[in-house]
């Protein structure tokens, strides 16, 4: 069985008309794959975003930039341990409060694998960003800190990425690199595009993931001449022929 594995936001999501083409076209098929939406958000927001748009349920959700996996609204215990290795959530709490600047989302946005900020100055994000980083390398703690352009912060354990989730999930459901297709537009799908797998890169793909692509794309790598879910369409077209 095939498994297809995409992010939500401006990529399956985005352009209406191209996001029902591609449910009716995944619906007519639905039994010739396992389908995955890894998103950035939280898996509330996810939710939400699901019902919004209509979306075909999926086989299981990667959310919160791969630190949670779910099926069937249960969480995956097993990838929950994989992460919990040398994660200490309550020292890297203590830790950002050493930043007044940070101020901590909503509670929706974190779960026990994330901590999620927001700046109240965009334009201190870099300065803020570089000093983190050094108490955090200074305190010996395992963790990332991923900046996002508009000036969220988000801490998780080091090997929370929808590359290891994606990868994590590729072993378990035992597919093949042939048989799994990711989708995507930004930064945080590269870690996707880097794993054993065929890739598609939609035609309004963020700046960063397009500079990726072109150092190290490859003939597993598709770039869409098309936006959003009409450049996930090609990509299973041009891939998968179905």
């Amino acid at each position: 069985m095939n498994l297809l594995v995409t992010d939500l936001d401006n990529t399956l999501v985005g352009d209406h008309p191209a996001t029902l083409a591609l449910n009716q076209q995944l619906q007519s098929k639905r039994s010739q794959f396992c389908l995955v939406y890894a998103t950035e958000s939280s898996y509330a927001s996810t939710c939400e975003l699901i019902a919004q748009n209509q979306l075909l349920a999926p086989d299981y959700l990667i959310t919160g930039i791969g630190s949670e996996i779910y099926r069937n609204g249960i969480i995956d215990l097993d990838w929950a341990e994989y992460l919990s290795q040398n994660w200490d959530k309550i020292a890297l709490a203590s830790l950002t409060q050493q930043f007044s600047q940070l101020k901590p989302q909503s509670s929706n946005q974190q779960n026990p694998w994330k901590l999620s900020f927001s700046l109240e100055s965009v334009t201190e994000t870099a300065s803020i960003f570089h000093a983190l980083q050094q108490k955090l390398a200074e305190s010996g703690l395992a963790a990332q800190i991923i900046l996002s352009s508009n000036g969220e912060v988000d801490i998780l354990p080091q090997t929370s990425t929808k590359g290891n989730a994606l990868t994590y999930l590729q072993k378990r459901l035992k597919t093949p690199a042939d048989a799994t297709l990711v989708c995507g537009d930004a930064r945080h799908d590269i870690s996707m595009f880097q794993q054993d797998v065929r890739g598609v890169i939609v035609a309004n793909a963020q700046s960063e993931l397009l500079e990726w692509y072109r150092e190290f794309g490859g003939k597993n790598h598709y770039l869409a001449s098309s936006g959003c879910a009409w450049g996930i369409l090609e990509g299973i077209e041009y891939f998968w022929g179905l």
